[in-house]
């Protein structure tokens, strides 16, 4: 019996030997698949973040780029460059260079349709043609600027080095843009619209790279380093690297260690424009010198060049080991845990009951650790949430996402108050209800295509917001979320109204400047006959006896001559426009003066007169004879659009403003479309018939109040606008003067009957 029990005992050691071997290795297998499992989850979501920083990164860089290619193309749009007056260049230049450093440009080269540059601008001056500076420039630049196909449009080059002789090298691109000569000036009145060559600016990269780059940080010590489309390093934090091959730098400080998967990661992935992650083995980390793994993740920065796009990309690395150091560690201990507690269910049942108790407290305490742990990286997370939505809605842009039917999902408050509703009230609701269906249908059309191609967008749009006209600037990113139907777009937009106000005005500035040129020219043509006429005239005054019918044939004559003289004298003194002026009138009497002499052919029109004028106005800064011809300008273009019928209303009034004086004149005509309102105040636009108007009307109203220091405004509707309430309303803004006039003049109505043309 005790042979058998003998026999047994180490059968049944044997069993549970080997079951414990067995629960041992599931144990152990178990926690090293688990390990692996959770490594790569975490090693996942860190790559993740890597990436967003590369994207930003990358994001940042093109937003560079494309600021110095608005200011180029911006540039390229004045007159001055198109055709290199020497008269007003310089000047130009010398208030424009300022703004373009600040876009990292660092040369600006205008060349001709030859070849040849005419000048060149940088931080050393300005260079001229004249002075002796002529460069023949690169004939594909020139072969590229001088395809129509390529007219509007703006191609960065290869990356170069800015001077190849410096030990340390800094790396530019060149930006160039096709020029035509389609503006005008005083002394180029009408655009050939032909070709002249195009303007290059010169971009700092190594600058742009530098103010971007290095604030970018990974985990504890990771950084982030950039790629040109050679395989060339742009920047990295080793300064040895910049402008080195980067298939062969690494190999060359340390030939012990292979770089193939960083090497096939670049070749493969980075220098074809795509985005992603990977981990390659590096023999160095900042100032730790040794074998390790390192993540990575990237994302291009895409450059439009001549022939073809070329592409950049950012990558952002970090050690593996910041990331697996905590994970072995954890489950280390873990492992360890497991397998301490099967020895001690070897060992025996009384072993594990005298022991449970205290194991329990440290499974209770290593639990409660990890669960604060746990507690505070979510509270981390929240407050990082919290901190990035706070920065959205602070935003004073409007941000918001899109999907492909034209919902919008989320908004910003700076969104909510543009379009005067509750934020809550946005999400869920169409781009139709805030938005005109033109509009609307556009910005969808737009966003769908974005969607199906995947690329991001930005565009110049007017959008009509709460009654108003605004102009925005509108970038569209497509966003994919978790669920591969979950795909939007966000939109970031930025209101661009005052900046579109300035350059209309400057066009206008510089249209009147030429208008007040040639009609200089042409009051001093028609001054040399004029005088011969009334020089003639007077003679043969002196020979006819008064009374008789030659005599007042000849004063009729001369009546009408003296009428010619004045118009050429308003001529001259429209051309010579002036700053500031001492002229003083009341605005009341010369609006009634108008009114009086068209209240005829108001009548025969069927209009009927509505006024509402004031008598407490003080006296406005402006001559009488200027205000009734922007008077009976304003009249005659409302007669004319309200064609037989309608009611003309005149009013006056204290402006909204200290020391202002505001004039009225609506109608309730035809209306202006909204593709003609920015030309308006245009010289010789007309939307009449060819006979019925010069085009001049308004452009001299607006040179007669801008030169007095006032402003005027135009407010219009059409039928398809506003059905029923359609017309027309300007609005005139006059400074008032400061003391009543002394010995005015008696208006022209009321002492000369026959000086103001209807």
């Amino acid at each position: 019996m005790e042979t058998k029990e003998r026999i047994g005992r180490p059968k049944i050691l044997r069993i549970l030997g080997i079951i414990t071997l067995i629960l041992v290795a599931g144990a152990s297998y178990f926690a090293i698949s688990t390990a692996r499992h959770m490594l790569d989850v975490v090693r996942y979501q860190f790559n993740e973040q890597q990436l967003v920083l590369a994207r930003i990164t990358a994001q940042k860089i093109e937003a560079g780029i494309q600021n110095a290619i608005s200011d180029l193309v911006l540039l390229n749009s004045l007159p001055a460059i198109q055709y290199c007056d020497p008269d007003s260049y310089e000047i130009l230049l010398m208030s424009t260079l300022p703004v373009l450093y600040r876009d990292n440009i660092v040369e600006i080269r205008r060349v001709d349709r030859d070849g040849n540059t005419l000048f060149t601008a940088n931080d050393q001056g300005i260079g001229m043609r004249h002075f002796g500076l002529i460069h023949q420039e690169a004939g594909a630049f020139l072969s590229w600027a001088s395809d129509l196909g390529n007219r509007g449009k703006t191609m960065g080059t290869r990356v170069h080095p800015r001077d190849p002789s410096q030990e340390k090298r800094l790396f530019v691109i060149d930006l160039i843009t096709p020029t035509y000569e389609d503006s005008t000036s005083s002394r180029y009145p009408r655009a050939s619209r032909r070709f002249a060559g195009y303007l290059r600016a010169t971009l700092d990269v190594s600058r742009l790279l530098h103010d971007i780059v290095p604030r970018i940080r990974s985990g504890k010590s990771g950084y982030a380093w950039v790629l040109d489309s050679s395989g060339n390093f742009l920047y990295h934090p080793e300064s040895s690297f910049i402008g080195e091959n980067a298939f062969e730098v690494r190999s060359n400080r340390n030939p012990a260690i292979s770089f193939s998967r960083i090497n096939r990661i670049q070749r493969e992935e980075m220098l074809e424009g795509k985005e992603g992650m990977g981990a390659y083995t590096s023999g160095w980390h900042r100032d730790l010198v040794e074998p390790m793994e390192k993540l990575v993740a990237f994302a291009p920065v895409r450059i439009k060049g001549p022939y073809m796009d070329y592409t950049w990309a950012v990558a952002v690395t970090a050690p593996a080991d910041e990331v697996e150091g905590i994970i072995y560690s954890v489950y280390g201990r873990q492992f360890i845990l497991q397998a301490l507690i099967i020895f001690v269910i070897f060992l025996g049942s009384i072993t594990v009951v005298l022991y449970e108790l205290r194991w329990s407290t440290i499974l209770e305490h290593e639990v409660e650790v990890k669960t604060n742990d746990i507690r505070r990286y979510a509270g981390e997370l929240e407050r990082s949430e919290a901190k990035y939505r706070s920065l959205v809605e602070s935003a004073e842009d409007p941000i918001f996402t899109l999907d492909g039917g034209g919902l919008i999902k989320t908004a910003n408050r700076y969104m909510a108050e543009l379009f005067g509703v509750n934020r809550d009230e946005i999400p869920g609701q169409s781009l139709y209800r805030f938005l005109p269906r033109e509009q609307a249908d556009k910005q969808i059309s737009l966003i769908r295509e974005i969607l199906e191609s995947g690329k991001r967008q930005r565009i110049e749009t007017l959008l009509r917001v709460q009654e108003k006209d605004l102009w925005f600037n509108i970038q569209y990113i497509p966003v994919r979320g978790d669920g591969s139907q979950d795909v939007h777009v966000l939109g970031i937009a930025r209101d661009i109204t005052e900046r579109k106000s300035l350059e209309r005005q400057l066009i206008n500035t510089e249209k009147l400047a030429s208008l007040g040129t040639l009609a200089a020219g042409v009051a001093h043509e028609i001054n040399n006959p004029l005088g011969i006429m009334l020089g003639f005239c007077d003679l043969l005054l002196e020979r006819v006896e008064p009374g008789t019918m030659v005599y007042n044939d000849l004063k009729t004559i001369e009546r009408h001559g003296l009428h010619c003289k004045s118009i050429v004298e308003r001529l001259l003194s429209f051309a010579r426009v002036s700053e500031e002026s001492d002229e003083i009138s009341d605005l009341n009497s010369n609006v009634e003066a108008i009114l009086s002499v068209v209240g005829h052919t108001l009548n025969m029109n069927h209009i009927a007169l509505e006024s509402s004028l004031d008598e407490n106005l003080p006296m406005v800064r402006a001559d009488s004879r200027g205000i009734q011809q922007v008077v009976l300008n304003l009249v005659s273009n409302a007669i004319h659009a309200m064609d037989g019928q309608g009611v003309l209303t005149v009013a006056t009034r204290p402006g909204k403003t200290e020391n202002t004086v505001e004039l009225q004149v609506s109608d309730t005509g035809c209306g202006i479309r909204k593709e003609f309102a920015q030309k308006i105040f245009d010289p010789f636009f007309t939307t009449k018939k060819v006979g019925d108007g010069t085009g001049l009307g308004l452009s001299v109203s607006y040179g007669i109040i801008s030169k007095y220091g006032g402003t005027i405004e135009c407010e219009s509707y059409t039928e398809e606008d506003r059905p029923g309430r359609s017309g027309t309303t300007f609005t005139i803004v006059l400074l008032a003067a400061d003391e009543p006039p002394v010995d005015s003049p008696p208006h022209p109505a009321q002492s000369e009957p026959g000086t103001i043309l209807v």
